[in-house]
């Protein structure tokens, strides 16, 4: 098993656990998130049903030198009535960036490779028959290693840009420069009628606010994140040295959680993943743009240089929202390996969901206001 800048001596071994080492190579490769992390996979895999882990490894003299993790598990059926279900392999889950991590101290070429042969190695574990494997790389691995992909036919790509904010300057900087002036005046107003935004790690928090994420993830059709996975996510020891973690930024008012954003943090940079707000409050206390404000407080504060919000799924209004706190879009690009056969499928559910969804629109662009407005 060789590749282009690979040794013909080095081979990729597979496994179903992670090697004791495999938290060292994240925290050594600069182009890893926090869901590369052990701890991020081993969440998962207690808490998605039926769930296996997928790591295939790479060592040159006994030293861990590149590796890809995906989540084996049954995925959703392409046609009415459970039927037709495929098999999926991810190695980026609900969302996020995955893809093979490298050790930096590999020459340019043999990093080329070696993520090569890590690519081709997950497309050839793709589950027999309704198979499907699938994988984001975030901007800067987009940027360095998506052409290796595209070059691979057995990859289709698809634009999934990410919006981003720059750090730079801290929270002052950010305040001053990046936000514009409508989204400060609503986080004041929000805050002088009794909101309150913080980062929190406390599980109960999450449980509170779960049941507003289900009534968004009915609204979107999709299946919703398991409230296991994001207690474990908070309770785990965060990434390799203390470098990363996971924290929970909070909107409550008169007690009750409003909104919340799940981030997730590894080296400079922090990625708001799960969140939703009540859009009862929308226009009257702002838990939106409160939750983005304590992104980014918080984020500022633990020194990162970049705030990832994420993809927008197509809602223009959302895409829009983050650009008012500075976000500008990056490429990213989504890889799947499927056949034929899966891919038409997946294009009729796809276009079916989206006329049961509004995915052009945001949940609050639905509800509507409440009766009374809270004071200035």
């Amino acid at each position: 098993m060789s590749g282009p800048g690979l040794a013909p001596s080095w081979r990729v071994e597979r496994s179903c656990t992670f090697p004791g080492d495999w938290d060292d190579l994240v925290a050594a490769d600069p182009l890893a998130d926090y869901t590369h992390t052990r701890h991020w996979h081993e969440a998962a895999l207690r808490n998605y049903p039926g769930a296996g882990l997928e790591c295939l490894t790479v060592r040159r003299d006994g030293r861990l030198v590149g590796g890809i993790a995906a989540l084996a598990r049954p995925g959703a059926s392409l046609l009415p009535g459970g039927l037709l279900a495929v098999r999926r392999l991810d190695s980026s889950l609900e969302g996020t960036s995955g893809g093979p991590v490298l050790h930096p101290e590999l020459e340019p070429a043999e990093a080329e490779g070696l993520f090569a042969r890590l690519a081709a190695a997950l497309a050839d574990r793709r589950p027999a028959g309704l198979g499907s494997v699938g994988l984001a790389l975030n901007p800067e691995a987009e940027a360095r290693f998506g052409k290796l992909l595209q070059d691979d036919p057995r990859w289709a790509r698809r634009d999934s840009p990410t919006a981003m904010v720059s750090l730079a300057g801290g929270i002052d900087e950010v305040d001053g420069k990046r936000l514009v002036m409508n989204k400060r005046n609503e986080r004041n107003r929000g805050l002088r009628r009794g909101a309150e935004v913080f980062a929190t790690t406390d599980t109960r928090l999450v449980e509170e606010y779960y049941p507003l994420y289900l009534s968004a993830a009915a609204h979107w059709g999709s299946a919703p994140t398991p409230l296991g996975f994001l207690q474990d996510l908070l309770q785990g020891p965060g990434s390799p040295g203390g470098a990363g973690s996971v924290f929970f930024t909070c909107v409550r008012l008169d007690g009750r959680v409003i909104g919340g954003h799940l981030n997730l943090h590894l080296h400079d940079k922090v990625f708001a993943w799960n969140g939703v707000t009540d859009p009862a409050y929308a226009r009257t206390h702002f838990p939106a743009t409160l939750c983005f404000w304590g992104d980014l407080v918080e984020a500022c504060r633990r020194g990162a240089r970049w705030l990832d919000f994420g993809a927008s799924g197509g809602v223009s209004s959302l895409a829009s929202f983050k650009k008012f706190f500075g976000a500008e879009l990056r490429d990213r690009g989504f890889y799947l390996c499927e056949s034929a056969v899966v891919a038409r499928l997946r294009g009729l559910r796809e276009r079916r969901g989206r006329t049961r969804g509004r995915p052009g629109r945001r949940w609050h662009d639905e509800v509507p206001l409440p009766e009374k407005a809270g004071g200035r």
